[in-house]
């Protein structure tokens, strides 16, 4: 396919998807050449969604692109974890915090899956069983606990982990974080794990 016949083959709304994140317009994927064999209302809707769940008004611009790259990389999703982690940096993150944010990622998979595993499984004896796994990065975490608590709440949303999320929620409700704060975390894990879908 030339280029011409690539970029016909797009539109508009869909090849700005990319644009938003950085992406040249010629990035390929097949959910982004079906999204882009129509006139798809929905690649605009997306492209709006992301721009305003990263402009809240109730965490700052450093705290919502950790979010996002938090999510991102969860998402295993590498233009996305890329962008994100030039946007946080951009923002004020050291590169101590956008790594923290990749490894709060990697260990709620961990505690995902264990957690999700008691649930399920219903058994007393799962209960008290220790997960006997080291997580000092949760003791004294370089993006403070509150961030790292909303990170872990956005991620633990995305994997589907009732005991986790209700767990950091409350949190982060002890630690004095607002209602609007959590929601705002959830949005925006919402829209990148949208994305992800259709930009990887």
């Amino acid at each position: 396919m030339s280029a011409n016949e690539f970029m016909t083959a797009y539109e508009e709304g869909t090849a700005s998807l990319l644009e938003e994140v950085g992406l040249p317009v010629d990035h390929a994927n097949t959910a982004l050449q079906l999204l882009g064999a129509v006139e798809s209302r929905y690649s605009r809707d997306l492209k709006l969604n992301l721009k305003a769940v990263l402009k809240s008004t109730h965490l700052d611009a450093k705290q919502t692109s950790l979010l996002a790259l938090s999510v991102a990389a969860n998402q295993k999703n590498g233009p996305l974890t890329s962008y994100f982690n030039g946007m946080a940096s951009g923002n004020g993150a050291t590169a101590e915090e956008t790594a923290e944010a990749v490894a709060c990622a990697s260990l709620l998979a961990a505690n995902n899956v264990l957690y999700r595993f008691r649930h399920f499984a219903d058994k007393e004896k799962y209960n008290v069983l220790r997960p006997s796994l080291r997580m000092n990065i949760m003791m004294n975490p370089a993006t403070g606990k509150h961030l790292f608590e909303l990170m872990s709440l956005a991620v633990s949303a995305v994997n589907g982990c009732e005991q986790c999320v209700k767990s950091h929620e409350a949190s982060l409700i002890a630690l004095g974080a607002t209602e609007e704060q959590v929601w705002d975390a959830i949005r925006i894990a919402s829209v990148v794990a949208s994305y992800d879908r259709v930009v990887h």
